[in-house]
């Protein structure tokens, strides 16, 4: 029974993801750590919502509130996404290729399954970008006593969208379609360029808090 990890323990993803099996890997880790990065930012949000000093700028951190609980919700569902995407493609692996039909079958089915298990860490890396765009006001708006989290919050959601872009060049060397690859790979370096810009503007507004 293939499990739903939107209500499993820690415990039981952390010994699956230890184990030989090929499900889950990488790609729902950078699911995981995105979502975690998106709880931290709503944190931060319900440390600053409701107290007076912070009263001037609620608004906006509601909103940034309400981003942050659609994107853990959006990344929560990416961690099985991925294991049901890859395990479609292993199920093609397996399709019976003895005659010329067969294997002209097998062949179309695995690289339509291997552009929708693209679909799943790429999208995941685009959910963990938007997390980098929700943190960026925080400093400034944010309670200043959890900006450790903020910073937390920062590196791990980029660490989980250049995590899922791995996913994605992995996906992409099999694919046959070129036009599709390349597609992809000027998509997933122009992302993960951004990413390391945003992180580094955030960054170095966390740490002139932080030495204040």
């Amino acid at each position: 029974m293939q499990t739903t990890y939107e209500n499993a323990m820690i415990s039981t993803f952390l010994e699956e993801l230890s184990s030989a099996a090929p499900t889950p890997g990488g790609g729902s880790v950078a699911a995981l750590s995105g979502a975690m990065a998106a709880s931290l930012v709503s944190m931060v949000c319900n440390l600053t919502i409701g107290k007076e000093k912070f009263a001037k700028d609620e608004q906006e951190v509601k909103a940034v509130l309400q981003g942050a609980l659609k994107l853990r919700e959006e990344l929560t569902s990416f961690i099985a996404a991925d294991v049901a995407a890859y395990q479609a493609v292993i199920a093609c692996y397996r399709m019976p290729k003895g005659t010329s039909e067969e294997k002209s079958a097998r062949k179309e089915q695995l690289q339509a399954a291997l552009k929708r298990a693209n679909e799943v860490p790429y999208r995941t890396a685009e959910a963990c970008f938007r997390i980098l765009t929700l943190n960026r006001r925080l400093p400034q708006i944010g309670n200043p006593n959890a900006v450790s989290d903020i910073a937390v919050s920062i590196n791990l959601a980029e660490a989980a969208l250049q995590s899922a872009l791995y996913n994605v060049d992995i996906n992409c060397k099999y694919i046959a379609d070129k036009e599709y690859v390349s597609e992809y790979h000027r998509k997933r370096w122009e992302l993960a360029k951004r990413a390391e810009k945003l992180k580094e503007e955030i960054v170095s507004a966390v740490q002139v808090m932080l030495v204040d």
